[in-house]
């Protein structure tokens, strides 16, 4: 950008999709996480 070989929207386009990439990671990570805590609850680990 400071060379004048991307615009400003391309610069914001790359934000957002690396933002979107990052959301996606938390999401698969936290989906991941429950479902480790299911199985664990399911195979009888958890007292309720």
């Amino acid at each position: 950008m400071d060379n004048g070989k991307a615009s400003y929207l391309e610069v914001l386009t790359a934000q957002e999709t690396l933002l979107n990439a990052q959301l996606n990671e938390a999401v698969n990570m936290y989906n991941g996480a429950m479902g480790i805590i299911a199985l664990y609850i399911a195979l009888g680990g958890a007292t309720r």
